[in-house]
């Protein structure tokens, strides 16, 4: 069955029937491309993530979105003076169908190489979503270079680590790097993906056997993470709308928030704890 983004979500997406689907697709409307931080970019949609890294050899573009997002993001990518040819690497955050959607026509329109981790690049090229929300494919496309855990990946000076955070999906990744701003560095993360789906069971998951290890993982790790610039899928799980406007005040940097990181994953780990125990508690 055919879900669609909702506009309504408990600090992640979530799925609704195909018959709601044009209202929930309000996710893609567009928001003007703003720079971040140092040569981070955001050019996605009001909600839905899209982020450009500029290098001195081209662009890395993290996550293409929905399909109505690619001309979004395809004409933010020009506004910030940059051709479509720049765009070098596509990379993901995970193979749900609102940030993969657009890779196959992002591919066509730049010529860049698809990188990604594990089993999404496997649910990326066959169009499948395999994750245990279960919510509807795209158009498949070649994955040029297949990841695992810890691998990076450069375009001219700058490095991207990618760290497996699974359980969202079973291939979903956070990324992590460095910029430069005002003469300082930070270090910036990407937070993958870290709720759980509406209607996702984690006891007995066939979909998904492992789901209740990968999760539990994937909170071990993004703690250990020392993060300055919060960043995410999804604008709302970071709080980009009000930062946005904090940020025209030219009152300092809202994105480095590293505390409101830490918040974040505290509150994701402990609804991911309450789910398990209540599933646990009922099966009993």
């Amino acid at each position: 069955m055919r879900y669609a983004f909702a506009l309504v979500f408990v600090l992640t997406a979530a799925f609704v029937p195909a018959a709601a689907r044009q209202a929930p697709r309000m996710g893609s409307q567009p928001v003007e491309p703003y720079k971040v931080i140092g040569n981070i970019y955001y050019v996605g949609s009001v909600d839905v993530s899209s982020h450009i890294i500029v290098t001195k050899q081209g662009l890395i573009l993290i996550d293409t979105g929905t399909k109505e997002m690619v001309p979004i993001v395809q004409s933010s990518i020009q506004k910030l003076g940059h051709r479509l040819s720049d765009v070098k690497i596509i990379l993901s955050s995970h193979a749900h169908w609102d940030h993969v959607e657009g890779h196959a026509a992002m591919k066509q329109a730049t010529g860049a190489r698809i990188m990604a981790v594990g089993e999404d690049a496997a649910s990326i090229s066959s169009g499948k979503d395999t994750s245990a929300a279960n919510a509807g494919g795209w158009t498949p496309v070649k994955v040029d270079r297949v990841l695992k855990d810890g691998d990076t990946v450069t375009l001219g000076e700058v490095t991207l680590r990618a760290y497996l955070t699974p359980g969202h999906t079973k291939g979903c990744t956070t990324w992590m790097t460095d910029v430069m701003d005002g003469g300082r560095s930070y270090a910036v993360v990407f937070v993958g993906g870290t709720g759980i789906n509406q209607g996702v069971r984690l006891v007995g998951n066939t979909r998904h056997p492992g789901i209740i290890d990968d999760y539990a993982k994937t909170f071990r790790v993004l703690k250990e993470l020392r993060p300055d610039v919060f960043l995410a899928q999804h604008g709302r799980l970071y709080g980009m709308e009000e930062k946005m406007q904090r940020m025209k005040t030219g009152a300092g940097n809202p994105f480095i928030d590293p505390e409101g990181y830490r918040k974040f994953v505290a509150a994701q780990e402990a609804a991911y704890l309450k789910q398990l125990a209540e599933e646990r508690s009922g099966a009993q």
